[in-house]
């Protein structure tokens, strides 16, 4: 039994059009991602497959090859796009440069995420309690970290335990002491552009991923796009840890690292 089995996907949506981050940058973050010394599920294309197999040949992996029709919310990029593209959303939301704001498969894969948590908790091919999910470039953000022996760390994971069925997510307190602070918020935050909660890492208990994952659903369908705004996932956490504490487990990041709860889950 492997107590957390990690969950990436990688595709390559052509963000260099986007705005300049190149593929191969991804391929080198990824390429050290796959060090980690953890079971993982790994949605991918097929011809990411060899270079996944070649790094992971000693390590518990199971690699889904998807195509880009397999992408969970790729039924709303072209839904997503029209919002995208209109000027009521453009005057509307805050910072429209952004390329959640520009390009529609940036947020269908972000909010992909979700089910693809679910799907691998659901098939749970380790015996794992805990799930999280991790960006593929997120490890231009471990600082040296989770390399050396099991991720996570044995303290790690009795802290996992003593959260119970909750959901993890980082939270930034040190950006925006308003929202951090703010014992809810107003639909209009959905506007917002300060995300005061990481996208890059978070999971929890399998028995919590099919309600987080609905709940953010309900966020993006119903308080987003049927209002015809769309927005990030971290607003979208955001949001929901406000309206729902009960479900949700916190990491407070003071020391101004972008993703500590990766260092921290790593002792």
């Amino acid at each position: 039994m492997k107590e957390v089995t990690i969950v990436s996907a990688l595709f390559n949506i052509e963000r260099e059009n986007m705005d300049g981050r190149k593929w191969d940058e991804y391929l080198k973050w990824f390429d050290i991602t796959l060090k980690l010394e953890c079971p993982m599920y790994l949605f991918i294309t097929e011809d990411l497959r060899e270079f996944v197999e070649e790094r992971r040949t000693k390590i518990p992996t199971e690699i889904i090859v998807q195509t880009t029709e397999d992408i969970p919310y790729i039924h709303l990029k072209e839904p997503i796009q029209k919002i995208l593209d209109s000027d009521d959303y453009k005057n509307n939301i805050s910072d429209p440069h952004r390329i959640e704001c520009k390009h529609s498969m940036y947020p269908v894969i972000q909010y992909s995420k979700f089910p693809w948590l679910e799907k691998a908790a659901e098939e749970n091919l380790f015996n794992s309690n805990y799930f999280l999910w991790l960006d593929a470039g997120g490890s231009r953000f471990f600082d040296g970290c989770g390399l050396d022996g099991q991720y996570p760390g044995e303290n790690a994971i009795e802290s996992l335990k003593s959260m119970g069925e909750s959901f993890l997510v980082q939270e930034n307190c040190d950006y925006y002491p308003d929202l951090f602070n703010a014992d809810e918020l107003s639909l209009e935050y959905l506007y917002d552009n300060r995300s005061f909660v990481l996208g890059s890492m978070f999971g929890g208990h399998k028995n919590c991923l099919n309600k987080i994952s609905n709940l953010v659903d309900n966020v993006l369908m119903n308080e987003m796009i049927e209002n015809g705004n769309v927005n990030n996932e971290q607003i979208a956490l955001g949001y929901l840890l406000k309206k729902y504490p009960d479900d949700f487990a916190s990491y407070q990041r003071t020391n101004g690292k972008h993703m500590d709860i990766f260092t921290e889950l790593s002792n």
